[in-house]
């Protein structure tokens, strides 16, 4: 079968078809590394996107944020939630607007999808301490590490192949045979048009592959992924990827045991989030 790789102009007009909330995260990111920023800043940016405003305020008003009468308001509820907390809110808005549909070319569900994201996105933030990593980049490559996968299942759209969990080769070689790019690819290319960190775009895109030359957060990436496929939460053709090795452990900078402790605390998250971001 002869392959046209897809072209960067290709994956980049289908992302105009995205919902706009991953740029107003990444956005939201650079804001609040400004010391000159405050709450009214960050409630002008998100209410570009009325469909992300209505996430987060649905999902402030989960039990796991407030206790007490309904936040009614943006302005309202990130009062409420506090400054520190905005970026992580945001985030999981985000990928619940991001991930809202099947992906036919990799035959997975949009809430297969969004809890795979929350669950990564939440290990890795919470190993990132223990590990000696920035905490938000952590969070990003966890959940937006499968982008790349939204896209390429639009550009296919019409096709008829869909990706057999039986294909020896694993996913990555597969994406490359049908479609002339991994996922993983697509994503970094797409992350780094939104303008997101160079690290987080990195191991993103790096995250398959096995290199000791990768960094902490890449190594790091690889291990939450593995983690949460471990846990009933993974996505087809990747667990070939996942091997928890001593390596890997030494290259993202935590012991297995650090680790163990950081994915109990995701998980315990985990449990309470996954309803509200659904």
């Amino acid at each position: 079968m002869t392959v046209t790789p897809i072209s960067r102009e290709a994956l980049l007009q289908v992302v105009k078809t995205l919902p706009a909330a991953p740029q107003i995260l990444s956005q939201l990111g650079r804001l609040l590394l400004d010391i000159n920023s405050d709450l009214a800043d960050i409630t002008l940016l998100l209410k570009r996107d009325a469909a992300l405003t209505a996430r987060i305020i649905r999902i402030s008003n989960s039990a796991i944020y407030n206790t007490g009468l309904p936040f009614a308001s943006l302005e309202d509820a990130l009062a409420r939630v506090g400054y520190t907390e905005v970026y992580r809110l945001t985030g999981f808005a985000a990928v619940a607007q991001l991930a809202d549909q099947q992906l036919s070319l990799y035959g997975v569900g949009g809430a297969q999808l969004r809890e795979n994201a929350l669950l990564t996105a939440l290990i890795m933030e919470a190993a990132a301490g223990a590990a000696d990593l920035d905490e938000r980049a952590a969070y990003t490559a966890g959940l937006l590490r499968s982008t790349g996968k939204i896209a390429m299942d639009r550009l296919a759209k019409g096709g008829r192949t869909t990706f057999e969990a039986g294909f020896n080769d694993g996913l990555a070689a597969w994406e490359t045979s049908y479609m002339g790019m991994t996922n993983v690819e697509a994503s970094a290319m797409i992350l780094d048009e939104w303008r997101f960190p160079a690290d987080t775009v990195e191991a993103i895109r790096d995250h398959y592959v096995e290199e000791p030359t990768s960094s902490a957060l890449t190594h790091l990436l690889n291990l939450a992924a593995g983690a949460a496929d471990r846990r009933g939460h993974g996505l087809p053709g990747e667990n070939r990827y996942w091997e928890a090795t001593p390596a890997k452990f030494a290259a993202a900078g935590l012991s297995p045991a650090e680790f163990e402790a950081a994915l109990v605390q995701a998980w315990e998250k985990f449990q309470s989030l996954r309803s509200a971001v659904a």
